[in-house]
């Protein structure tokens, strides 16, 4: 098989591959910045239990309307707006904070599915929960990259004080800072959780979130280099879940994520044996 054969023609010959690959063009870039700074504040769970708590307002809305793009991501925004704001309510630890983390992680998974069984099929669940990246239509799509769009020019506005807080939050209130960036990036965590929730469903949407960046902070580069190479894992990783989904005959969506998983595994595993021989090359020069 010859390398068009293999890396191209899928996507010059299958409308639905072409959009697929749109789709997570667009994810990717809002995926990077976002998942950048979750991973630079250690807010991995947080970002895994509002992923999950997408899901009753999404099973809401497709009671109400069906599998309509508009009223899934209307549904999904107000519930893992809702859950954020109960979480961040909780006090008296980090114990106690994760514990009321994987409560609200339970509640909201166990509510949703109860929710779409209840009306819809096993088909829908599964829909639901894993997404169906292959088969993302017009209307989702340009819903996708508005939802991106705003994201990207939101932190590109807030970059400064969104970047030390990740950093040095306590410096923030040091110099007198009162306005609520800690909530403004919680709700771009949603945000980009409900785009990402159309193609990867509720259990796999914070997966190209949270590999990609951890992919990338593992090369110990500044807020804005990690945040341009997530997106280049992010894309990279899509390409490559897309490709062996086609020629493979998997799921997209876990195909994309397990891609994600393993350029983390390399980063990993690459940027540890660097530092190993890095005393060893010193000595040596």
């Amino acid at each position: 098989m010859s390398g068009h054969a293999l890396l191209v023609a899928p996507f010059e010959t299958l409308g639905f591959m072409r959009g697929a690959l749109v789709a997570c063009l667009a994810l990717a870039l809002a995926n990077g910045a976002v998942g950048t700074l979750l991973v630079l504040r250690r807010m991995s769970l947080d970002g895994d239990v509002l992923g999950h708590a997408v899901m009753p307002g999404a099973a809401i809305g497709f009671l109400y309307a069906g599998p309509s793009p508009t009223w899934l991501s209307l549904g999904g925004l107000a519930s893992g707006l809702a859950v954020a704001a109960l979480a961040g309510l909780i006090a008296g630890g980090r114990a106690r904070h994760d514990a009321g983390l994987v409560a609200f992680y339970l509640v909201a998974l166990s509510l949703g599915v109860a929710l779409v069984t209840w009306r819809g099929s096993n088909i829908d669940v599964v829909h639901v929960l894993f997404g169906t990246v292959l088969a993302i239509d017009r209307r989702a799509l340009l819903q996708i990259a508005a939802v991106s769009s705003v994201i990207l020019l939101v932190i590109a506005a807030l970059y400064r004080p969104l970047a030390v807080g990740a950093f040095d939050p306590a410096f923030l209130r040091a110099v007198g800072v009162c306005a609520p960036y800690g909530a403004v990036f919680v709700a771009l965590v949603v945000l980009a959780l409900v785009a990402s929730f159309q193609a990867f469903g509720t259990l796999l949407a914070v997966g190209p979130m949270l590999l990609p960046a951890a992919a990338a902070r593992c090369w110990g580069l500044g807020v804005a280099a990690s945040m341009a190479l997530a997106t280049f894992f992010g894309l990279a990783a899509s390409v490559a879940g897309l490709l062996l989904s086609y020629h493979g005959n998997l799921p997209s969506g876990p195909a994309i994520v397990l891609a994600g998983g393993l350029l983390f595994g390399v980063s990993l595993v690459v940027t540890s044996t660097l530092r190993q021989l890095a005393p060893t090359i010193r000595g040596d020069a």
